[in-house]
């Protein structure tokens, strides 16, 4: 995983206990305080009958994108919850897709983010902004 190499080890330990994320291989490009880069491959069953990418498969990356992004701003990291998802589609793709989600404000427990989906070529796929909750480890 080239990117990652900076970032704390138990952060990047954290983001291997995802099940959905493992079960869609999305793999972790980079994160930084307050920002995340993920990515994944467009495979069949995540296509429409049309074979360009669903866009609930569009969605569920930039959902765990942003969520990403969120959860490096704490240390030890934390539980994320989605609140409010929007997501405006512009186009479609085949192959890979890439995210990158960022924190625009964070509260002590709300947090506001955007982010974008792009295939290959860097061509606009989808945009998305999110209120997430972040929730307090438990003692």
């Amino acid at each position: 995983m080239s990117g990652v190499s900076h970032i704390p080890r138990e952060t990047y330990e954290f983001t291997k206990h995802i099940p959905f994320s493992e079960h869609l291989e999305i793999k972790v490009d980079a994160l930084e305080k307050g920002m995340a880069r993920l990515s994944m491959t467009i495979r069949p069953e995540f296509m429409t009958s049309w074979g360009t990418a669903h866009g609930g498969s569009i969605l569920a990356l930039l959902d765990i994108t942003l969520s990403m992004a969120v959860r490096t701003l704490y240390d030890p990291p934390r539980s994320v919850m989605t609140i409010d998802l929007s997501t405006q589609f512009i186009g479609t793709t085949t192959g890979l897709l890439r995210a990158e989600g960022r924190v625009m404000k964070a509260g002590q427990s709300t947090i506001f983010c955007e982010g974008e989906a792009r295939d290959e070529k860097g061509e606009l796929v989808a945009k998305a902004i999110g209120t997430f909750r972040a929730i307090s480890p438990k003692p």
